[in-house]
Formats: C-alpha cells, structure tokens, sequence
C-alpha cells in the first residue's frame, strides 16, 4: 500500500522508463554533467558576440533563442528529478539556488557600469537602468523601446528570471495536473503561437514587443520544458530512435539554417509568424540530438575542453559584450577586421574569465552546499532514487 502511495506522489515520473530511449540518448542523459550542452552555450554566446561586432548576418537572435530552450530543458529536468527523489520539491531551496546562481554576477554587471557611467559623466537612461535593476528591460523596451546602451541586453535575462520565478510555481502547484504535464506545456506551447500570431497580424502589436515580452516568448522556454519531460519520462522512444542519428541532427541543423535564412529574407512576417514557432522546436530536437551523438566525428567537438570551459563562461560572456565590443573595436579601429575582430573576442574572453572566477565561482560553491535534500522532504517509500547527483544550469 505505501508503495502505491509512494508512485501516486511522484506523479507517474517513474513509471514511463528511460530505458525505452535508444541506448546513445539513455546513456547521455545518465551522465551527471550532460554532454554537448556546454559546447552549445559556447556557440549561442559567440553568435550574440559576432551579431553584436557587427556582422549582421551572424543569427544572434538565434544565440539567445537557444539559451531560452537549454533553460527550459535543465530547470525542468531539476524539478522532474527532484520531484522523483523526495515526492515534492522544495520551492525556498530552488530559489535560493538560483538567486546564489544568477544575482551575484549579475548585480556586480549592473553596479560596475553604471559606476562607469557616473564616473564618466555619460548619461544613464534610469527607467532602463532601473528596469534592469528588478528584472524588468524586456518590458521597458517592448514598451517604450530599446535606447541601445549597455543595459539593452538585459532584456533576455529578464525573460529567463521571470521563467525561474513563475515556472517552479506552477510545476509545484499543477497537483492532479501533474501527469498530463506534457499536454500542459504542449497546450502551452500551441497557444502562445495562437496568442503571438493575433498580437502580430490582428492587432498588429510592434515587432519590439513580440521580440522582447515575456509572454510573446514564453513557448521558446516551454519546448525546452516538454523537452525535458519527454526525456525525463521516456516517451516516444520510436520518435527519438529515429531523430538521433548523424544523417537526422545534419537534417535538423540544415532546416534550422533554412528557417533564419527566411527570417532574413521575409523579415518579422516570417520570424513572427513561423519562425518563432518552429525554431524552438528544432532547437529542442538538435539538443536531444548532440547528447545521443556525443561520440559522433560530428559533433564531438562540443565536449572539447576548451569549448567547454568557453560554455561555462557565456553567462558572464554575456553580462560583459554588450559594453566591451565597442569600446574595444574603437581602439583597433585603425587595425585590419581580423585583428578588431581577434582583439574584440580576446577581451571579451578576458572579461567573462575575470567575471566567472571571481564572483561566479564563490557563490557557485556556495550553491553546492545548499543544494542537497531539503530538510522539509525526505525520500518517500518506494521512490526510485536517480542515479546521478542534480545540478543546474
């Protein structure tokens, strides 16, 4: 009887096998550190970075549209695993993580240019500053536009911080709800491109909005989510079977190209409209894709080390290139493209290294600590514990 209980508590996560997934895909994700997932973080940050230098053909939008989905992806894949060890989940312990996560190198970002400003006499827009402050530069610019200063890129942070606040609590509170999770977000998902398409073509909502908001993005961080419990819960083996292999994630990334080339050509109609709903997905798939081929000749690269380390740094990569690239390009202006260009991505590197290890790193260990069994939930009876140890993005 306290065994049925028990799987009653866990909401049907233990009873969908991960051993029905293909063998590549079932021993990637029994990894404790998920294999190709930093070399991805690599290449989305650099794309922002070259899109940002100024080669505008460089997708950087795309940069941040796979961050959305990886944090879609891992924060769930936590909370299903959580939820599985001890029944519940423990909304004070994931948000003492996140905050030990994110708010350190963020609000050292924040004070140090803005002490830059004000040291300089350069004039600081305060509703943006101010915005960025709470989390909030993606509605100030969808609202009152992007003033194009060394906030402006906070808005995507501000999208991911509104998903950890309001995600968690609706993964806590889904209750009876918690075995359709997948046809949750699914509905989701469908209905963010209904609500994004009337926004668009209806009512005819600035392209600034539906870009920046959180609610016009909401399914992009809502595939990495299903992602997850797809995964996590072993569903549509057969699907995954066919999807992961090295003709299938060249497919993937060919139609991914193919979308932001139309993208270009047909502008916020295409992106808007098509391309907001289907790359995401794609996104979402080619994820699967590099875990299951982490030994392929394609894509083991993205374990390399030094990709790795790279992938590590791209939150502080982020906080620090919308205020270096200038300045930096500025002073090698007189230089050949390929030296602003090598010089640029130097100190760039250079800032994000100085930020990862000496403010990341402390509270990153510090996070370690309290990331263990919450003293309110113990493991209940009959519950499967995971094989490896949860970790975070």
């Amino acid at each position: 009887m306290g065994r049925k209980i028990a799987e009653s508590a866990v909401a049907g996560t233990i009873r969908s096998p991960v051993l029905q997934l293909p063998q590549s895909l079932r021993e990637g994700l029994s990894l404790s550190r998920l294999p190709g997932l930093d070399g991805l973080r690599m290449v989305a940050v650099f794309l922002v970075v070259l899109y940002h230098f100024g080669f505008q053909f460089v997708p950087g939008g795309h940069g941040v549209l796979a961050f959305f989905v990886l944090s879609g992806f891992l924060i769930t894949r936590l909370l299903l695993k959580e939820r599985e060890r001890f029944g519940t989940i423990s909304l004070r312990r994931f948000y003492l993580r996140r905050a030990l996560r994110i708010f350190p190198a963020y609000y050292c970002f924040w004070l140090l240019w803005t002490a830059v400003l004000l040291v300089a006499n350069k004039p600081v827009v305060w509703g943006q500053a101010l915005s960025a402050l709470g989390y909030l530069t993606n509605y100030y610019q969808a609202i009152f536009g992007d003033p194009g200063t060394g906030y402006s890129h906070t808005w995507s942070l501000a999208i991911e911080e509104q998903f950890y606040l309001l995600w968690p609590i609706s993964f806590f509170f889904l209750g009876r709800w918690f075995r359709r999770i997948g046809t949750v977000l699914a509905t989701v998902i469908v209905a963010a491109w209904v609500y994004r398409a009337v926004l668009k073509f209806g009512i005819g909502v600035d392209q600034g909005y539906i870009y920046e908001a959180f609610d016009t993005r909401v399914d992009h961080l809502a595939a990495g989510c299903l992602l997850a419990v797809l995964l996590t819960n072993g569903h549509l083996p057969r699907v995954w079977t066919c999807l992961c292999t090295r003709s299938m994630s060249i497919l993937t990334l060919a139609l991914l190209i193919v979308s932001v080339r139309l993208s270009y050509i047909f502008g916020t109609t295409y992106r808007d409209g098509v391309g907001f709903a289907v790359d995401p997905l794609l996104i979402s798939v080619f994820i699967a894709q590099v875990i299951a081929l982490r030994e392929s000749a394609l894509w083991r690269w993205l374990n390399w080390r030094w990709v790795r380390y790279l992938g590590a740094l791209s939150y502080s990569i982020y906080l620090y290139q919308q205020v270096v690239i200038h300045p930096i390009r500025g002073i090698f202006s007189s230089y050949p493209l390929p030296v602003q260009l090598g010089a640029t991505l130097g100190a760039v590197i250079l800032a994000g290294s100085a930020s990862y290890h000496l403010v990341e790193r402390p509270f990153l260990r510090l996070k370690e600590k309290v990331s263990g069994p919450s003293p309110i939930s113990r493991p209940t009876e009959g519950v499967r514990f995971a094989p490896e140890p949860i970790r975070e993005a």
